[in-house]
């Protein structure tokens, strides 16, 4: 059944009159009588009972012309999609570290799915490496990499938020009565940090010939189980400023001096073809940060 014959049916349908539809469709009257002659022919029903200058709808007509004008709704709207490339779906995968600074990023992705039914969002929670390796793999659309590193092989963007690190300990430290930590002030204590981050770097080059005194018990991709063992053991966990994990009142904040930060970093594969749902996720998101 073409499209354009059920366009000459709806239009006989409107005008209930072969001539004047014939006239409204730019055709010939009995070319359109032979087109809807057709139409029945292959449907093997009757659609009209034709009468003398006019015609009105059979049962089937009626039929049809309901369902009709549905397929021809639906077509109109998917070749304006089309045209205007505005279809928005599929599964956008995004692998990032963790950071509380990550909320506006979040919500701009709830808003897509939200505002696109045919959306899906999959986020993973991931270090540096792991998604530099499932991008080039094409397991993520996009990755946001915490720190300084090495992004010459990516297409990136630097989002305007920065994680501050700040130490993390039970109250009953002497430290508690600091109102900042300096780096010294670290030495002779157990440390549990992020092996990912450029920190330790920082901590040992600042320190000279006293990074040899630090006691790192502990490192990970993530800091979230981290957070725990620091709770548990009494020790400092070096992190990112308002980390959520520890729920503890004694376990207390103090921020560095100086002060240390880490950047945020979108990332994605070069040259490569870039889905509409990928390039209106980057296009909103580059919006957003020039508000």
């Amino acid at each position: 059944m073409e499209l354009r014959l059920l366009r000459y049916f709806l239009a006989v349908c409107e005008e209930r009159n072969f001539t004047r539809a014939a006239d409204k469709m730019h055709v010939s009257q009995p070319a359109l009588s032979k087109q809807i002659k057709d139409l029945e022919d292959e449907l093997g029903v009757n659609l009209f009972i034709r009468e003398h200058r006019k015609v009105s709808l059979t049962q089937e007509g009626y039929f049809l012309r309901d369902r009709a004008q549905d397929i021809l709704n639906l077509t109109d709207a998917t070749e304006k999609s089309l045209q205007k490339d505005k279809i928005i779906s599929g599964v956008l995968r995004i692998g990032a570290g963790e950071s509380p600074l990550l909320n506006k990023v979040m919500k701009l992705l709830g808003e897509i799915a939200i505002k696109y039914p045919d959306v899906q969002i999959d986020i993973d929670d991931a270090n540096g490496d792991e998604i530099e390796e499932k991008i080039n793999n094409g397991i993520y659309d996009f990755g946001i990499i915490m720190g300084n590193r090495d992004l010459s092989n990516f297409e990136s963007l630097i989002l305007p938020e920065k994680n501050k690190f700040v130490a993390y300990f039970d109250q009953s430290l002497p430290l508690a009565k600091k109102k900042e930590i300096t780096l010294h002030d670290l030495i002779d204590y157990p440390i549990v940090m992020s092996k990912q981050s450029g920190f330790l770097q920082k901590l040992k080059t600042d320190l000279g010939n006293d990074a040899d005194k630090l006691k790192i018990i502990a490192k990970s991709n993530l800091l979230y189980n981290s957070s725990l063992l620091a709770h548990e053991t009494n020790s400092i966990l070096i992190g990112y400023r308002d980390l959520s994990a520890i729920k503890d009142p004694n376990f207390v904040m103090r921020p560095l001096s100086p002060e240390i930060w880490d950047p945020m970093i979108l990332i994605w594969k070069k040259n490569s073809a870039m889905s509409n749902l990928c390039a209106k996720f980057l296009e909103e998101l580059k919006a957003q940060i020039k508000a």
